[in-house]
């Protein structure tokens, strides 16, 4: 089991996806977000440089965006109420988290964790994954300014000024799956919630205190 340094959060968030969203092979994961925001695309394509995917950005400013909300990139607002505070979503690597590490201090207020998002469409599970959630209650929270920094970290750790992967995967197609649990013992993940649930004083002796952050109150992401 590798010893993620970011916190757990408390728990898991599913994921929306539109039916004709292309799950199982995409050939525009990286484009797709142009069609929002250059500077998204760009950190698109960094991202897979991670290791990663950027899945998914609601936030106050932008609304719902992203590779897997592709119908609301040309009008973000269309599709659902008033979203307040920042939530951003990317399928974890141990690259993506570190990256991510220097920029909670230079952003006072941000949160990330790691958890498991369930991908439905139509009401059938998709996909099961696990993704590191960056999440700021304030809902003006300097967005901009935090994707621009997020994305030269990403330059600074992968060594690359843009993505030569996203050409690739755009001309012959991304694959996307999950090997469950990639990064941790499935059983062990198990047995550890079950002991935080539990609560019991002798289980908080042996664990020291609890390793997971209060996720804020967030519907159902899509």
């Amino acid at each position: 089991m590798i010893n993620s340094v970011l916190p757990y959060w408390d728990q898991n968030i599913d994921l929306d996806i539109a039916p004709w969203v292309p799950y199982g092979k995409d050939y525009s994961p990286v484009t797709v977000n142009r069609l929002y925001n250059p500077l998204l695309g760009s950190l698109a394509g960094l991202a897979l440089e991670m290791k990663s995917e950027f899945l998914y950005l609601r936030s106050f400013q932008s609304g719902n965006v992203g590779t897997m909300a592709r119908q609301n990139m040309i009008d973000p607002g269309r599709n659902g109420g008033l979203e307040l505070g920042f939530t951003m979503v990317f399928s974890y690597s141990e690259m993506l988290e570190h990256s991510v590490l220097p920029l909670l201090h230079q952003y006072p207020g941000l949160m990330a964790g790691l958890t498991l998002c369930d991908i439905w469409s139509d009401n059938v599970l998709v996909d099961e994954c696990k993704v590191l959630l960056l999440v700021n209650e304030d809902p003006f929270f300097n967005e901009a300014s935090f994707i621009e920094s997020l994305y030269k970290s990403f330059q600074a750790l992968s060594g690359r000024e843009s993505s030569n992967l996203s050409f690739f995967a755009e001309k012959f197609g991304y694959r996307r799956f999950s090997i469950s649990y990639e990064t941790d013992n499935l059983t062990q993940m198990r047995i550890t919630q079950a002991l935080f649930d539990i609560e019991l004083d002798a289980t908080k002796d042996v664990l020291g205190p609890v390793p997971e952050l209060k996720i804020p109150l967030l519907p159902s992401i899509g």
